[in-house]
């Protein structure tokens, strides 16, 4: 099945903020708690456009520390013999893909999975209340983008 990615980070090369993979199958919101959100100096356009948006009403996270998001990602994947993500991004992929390690050497169980970088563009979208740089929402308007 198709799944689309969206991540939020601290800026270009940052840290991972929210992960969403949005698809057929349902969607996987995840946030980093909030001490760990404190902990991290967030750049002046981040604090102001991403940092507000990551609860809303129609878009509630699962909060979970990152070295807990790989296993949530094992989770929504596993009963997908096949999944397929699709990004618009190439640092989205990267974090992704980063998540997925556990340990040196060691990387959570998860079916064989294909990766495919777009050039789509996700906004504007026609979804009606999207919010861009919310990660849900932004994976939302991307399946919209390739799904139609």
């Amino acid at each position: 099945m198709l799944y689309c990615l969206d991540c939020e980070f601290n800026g270009f090369g940052g840290e991972l903020i929210s992960l969403a993979l949005s698809g057929e199958a349902g969607e996987l919101y995840l946030v980093r708690p909030e001490d760990e959100l404190n902990a991290m100096d967030a750049h002046d356009w981040v604090a102001e456009h991403v940092l507000p948006f990551l609860s809303l009403s129609d878009a509630r996270p699962t909060v979970l520390p990152l070295a807990r998001f790989g296993r949530a990602i094992q989770a929504f994947l596993a009963s997908d013999p096949a999944p397929t993500v699709v990004a618009d991004w190439p640092e989205d992929l990267m974090h992704l893909m980063q998540c997925l390690i556990i340990a040196p050497g060691q990387m959570v169980k998860i079916p064989d999975l294909t990766l495919r970088l777009l050039h789509a563009s996700a906004y504007p979208s026609e979804i009606t209340d999207a919010v861009q740089h919310n990660a849900l929402w932004d994976a939302r308007a991307l399946r919209h983008a390739v799904l139609g």
